[in-house]
Order: C-alpha cells, then structure tokens, then sequence
C-alpha cells in the first residue's frame, strides 16, 4: 500500500487480533517501502472515469493517522492470506499509471490460500488480471471507476452484494463492509462458533447477508435490486 483507508485496513485485522490469542498466526504489513505509511494521499487526485473531468481532490487538510509497513514488494514472506484494502490512494495510483502493487498480487496469487480485497481493493485485483472469470463486488460510490473495463476484462461485477465468495478470492464493498466479509471469512476458515464467539467478543454485530447491500441503492449502482429492503434486522452473531 502506498496510502491506507483507515476502516479497511484496521477494522477486518481488529477480527483477526482477537483470533489470534488462541490461533496461531503472524501478521506482515507490506507497503511500497517498509516504516510508516499514511492514511492521507501524498499528493491530489481524481476519479478518472472518461468524462475529462480531472479537477484533483486535494487532500491538505485530511487527517494522517499511520500505519507501519514491516515489509515492502521485495521482501515480503510467503503468504497464505493476501488481504488488499482499498482507498483513495488507488486513485493517486491510477493517475500515475502505477501497476507496482498489482505485480505483486500477480507473482503471489498462486501460492496464496485466499485472497480479499476490501472496498477499491478489488480494483487493484482486477488490474492484476486475478478477478477474470470471476464473480466480485466493490465499493458501491467509487462504482463506475472501480468497474471501469480498463481495469480488467471478463469480470462479473456483482452491483447488490456486501461481499462475493468466488473460489479462494472474496471481495467485499466498501469500507465497512470489510468487517462483515472477515466476519464470513472467519466463519468459513475457523468455523462458526469461533467467528460468532470472536465478534461477540469485541461487541461487533455483523451483517450477516452477503446479498444484503443497501448501498448499491444509495449510490444508484446499475443493476442494483431496488426491491430489497434498504433495512437489515441485526442481531449479536449466533443469536
């Protein structure tokens, strides 16, 4: 990552944290360099989305909480979860024509277990070439750029869906649907008492639907189902 979105990155790894005091694991947190990484873009940026409309965001007056990077692309352990948030530094990445994190996915698809993308994350997937022939979903507002054919062919984009499972790779929507899709993840990987123990723990209550996505409505998504209740009757997992 060269820039982080908070919730995407943090939130999903807050469920892991709390696995991890009874299931062995390590966590390696890889950027462009090792050290801290920011939350806030280095530098303005657009959403290119092919209506010449390229008046930057200027992200000055963002807050920059940081993260620390222990490895960067060259040094990276073997890994058997690859997760990829997203963020507005895809955007920046994407205006600069920068494919280096996408390379990376690329050469550690295959040995990889599983793969999940948060948000934007899975516009980083695609242009690694690893969503074609497959099912995924993305962040619902950044939809047109993050669907964009540019980006990567033979791709079914998934407009209503809190996450989408296909195969070793999930993808979830944006930001805070991250949480749900490592809550899911968990589910399948550990198990369900362990998953519903684990957020019952940390007191998060999770959607617990892939299929439920009020947001595709919210933010006008194409092929959204506008039938579905825009409502979500949540409950503490398990119960």
């Amino acid at each position: 990552m060269n820039t982080f979105q908070s919730n995407e990155s943090v939130c999903p790894v807050e469920i892991l944290f709390a696995l991890s005091g009874s299931h062995n694991m390590t966590l390696s947190t890889i950027g462009f360099t090792t050290g801290p990484v920011d939350a806030r873009s280095p530098a303005p940026f657009y959403q290119d989305v092919g209506d010449n409309n390229t008046t930057p965001f200027d992200p000055k007056f963002v807050i920059n909480p940081q993260i620390i990077a222990t490895h960067d692309f060259s040094n990276a352990p073997p890994l058997d979860i690859l997760i990829v948030p997203g963020g507005t530094g895809d955007f920046l990445l994407d205006n600069q024509h920068n494919f280096t994190m996408e390379h990376f996915i690329a050469s550690r698809f295959d040995a990889a277990q599983y793969v999940l993308s948060v948000c934007t994350g899975a516009t980083t997937l695609a242009r690694a070439g690893v969503l074609a022939g497959r099912r995924a979903t993305t962040n619902k507002s950044a939809w047109k750029w993050a669907t964009a054919s540019r980006h990567g062919s033979n791709i079914t984009w998934v407009p209503s869906a809190r996450w989408v499972e296909d195969g070793k790779v999930w993808t979830s929507s944006g930001v805070a649907a991250g949480m749900d899709m490592m809550y899911a993840f968990a589910g399948h990987y550990w198990g369900w008492d362990v998953a519903n123990a684990t957020v019952n723990k940390i007191e998060y209550t999770p959607h617990a639907d892939r299929h439920w996505d009020a947001f595709a409505v919210v933010h006008d998504v194409p092929g959204a189902d506008r039938n579905e209740s825009l409502t979500d009757c949540l409950r503490p997992a398990g119960w």
